[in-house]
């Protein structure tokens, strides 16, 4: 990816959120999801038409994060953000749809630019931004949406965080010609949010260019795969293929291969990876492995990346010739709560890392997550999140 998608974004995570992305409860959380889990469900759960209701909405998300750097400097960060979201009911095939975000410090504490503006602490400030105002419209062809919005697919997602996720001025085609078969083209211009370079106004994506993509996604009783190709004039080209399968009860298998091709720099890399969750009982272990080849580094593209290995804080994103390898469990006995540990090493680039989580529903609106990374050399982070949701009608 170019210098402006890549900046801000080198060895972190979007595995915070995909768990409870696919409960769909609230617009904020901080969920870890420990087994191997595909994006299909995220993608298909996130196309225009499937997952926005028409009504009014509210999120309020109070956050705090504590960073001791590799140099043993303290920072810490307390936030309140805040998130309105309206979609409009469907009128002769079109709909209408917005999210306000703003994010401000509380007292002292604002060290931390992944909760707050781009310029950080101290001193950082809060932003207020309408990350999201689209319209939608069913066509012969599929559902067409045009202009801000959040979006779910490898390369480009949401990675919510922190206090605002990004979104993308975007157009997107989705459509379902077989059955069990997804199609998803789009092409982004634009982004803003936790990753974006200006963080708090909408930047370009690869410079004047922007960036298209094409999406295939196939779901059997068996297997779910996916196949994306990421198409940037004069940057860098991504296809990637994911396929996950159940090899026999409570025992999941996944793989992933990307090829990345850098044309400023006039580099290549491959990366593959493979991932392997058994549910025991209440405990589910799981394994992930990766592996980066070429004579360049690939990179998590605009947002999180969907590398196996991604732990809290650190990732395969820009090591050449990389080698990671992740060990985990989650346990879910206890009624509205997960635990979990993992351990992720990294043979080069960046220090291996243990996560801690833990998450808690008070009820399906009121949710509590809190993770803790140690990265040795590299320091330590801690973060909690309350969130609350509301439906207002």
């Amino acid at each position: 990816m170019d210098a402006t998608g890549t900046e801000g974004m080198m060895h972190r995570s979007s595995c915070l959120q995909r768990e409870v992305m696919n409960r769909m409860l609230q617009p904020f959380s901080s969920n870890r999801s420990l087994a191997a889990t595909s994006l299909l469900a995220l993608c298909l759960a996130a196309a225009p038409g499937l997952a926005a209701e028409p009504g009014l909405s509210a999120g309020l998300r109070l956050g705090y994060t504590q960073t001791e750097d590799s140099s043993g400097a303290d920072s810490e960060s307390l936030s309140v953000g805040v998130r309105l979201d309206g979609v409009t009911s469907e009128w002769r095939g079109l709909r209408l749809g917005g999210t306000f975000y703003a994010t401000t410090p509380i007292g002292n504490l604002d060290d931390d630019d992944l909760f707050l503006d781009a310029r950080g602490g101290p001193n950082g400030s809060g932003y207020a931004i309408l990350g999201q105002l689209w319209v939608e419209a069913v066509t012969p062809l599929g559902t067409l949406k045009v202009g801000r919005q959040e979006l779910e697919t490898p390369f480009a997602d949401s990675d919510d965080i922190g206090m605002i996720p990004n979104t993308f001025e975007a157009a997107r085609l989705d459509a379902d010609p077989v059955d069990r078969v997804h199609l998803s083209i789009g092409h982004l211009r634009h982004w803003a949010g936790v990753d974006s370079p200006g963080r708090e106004d909408f930047t370009s994506i690869n410079g004047d260019h922007g960036a298209t993509f094409v999406g295939v996604l196939f779901s059997s009783d068996r297997v779910e795969a996916q196949g994306w190709y990421y198409y940037q004039q004069g940057g860098t080209d991504i296809a990637y293929l994911e396929a996950t399968t159940e090899l026999r009860d409570k025992v999941q298998m996944s793989l992933q291969w990307t090829h990345q091709r850098d044309r400023a720099a006039d580099q290549q890399a491959m990366a593959w990876g493979a991932a392997l969750a058994w549910e025991l009982g209440d405990f589910t272990l799981s394994g992930d492995f990766n592996q980066v080849f070429g004579s360049g580094s690939v990179t998590n593209g605009y947002g999180g990346g969907p590398f196996f290995t991604s732990a809290e804080q650190n990732t395969i994103d820009g090591i050449p010739r990389v080698r990671a390898l992740a060990a985990g469990v989650e346990y879910g006995g206890i009624e509205d709560l997960t635990l979990g540990v993992r351990h992720v090493t990294f043979d080069r680039g960046v220090a291996n890392e243990w996560d801690f989580t833990a998450g808690y529903a008070f009820t399906e609106s009121l949710t509590l997550d809190l993770v803790h990374s140690d990265m040795g050399r590299d320091g330590r982070n801690s973060r909690a999140f309350l969130n609350y949701r509301l439906v207002l009608f």
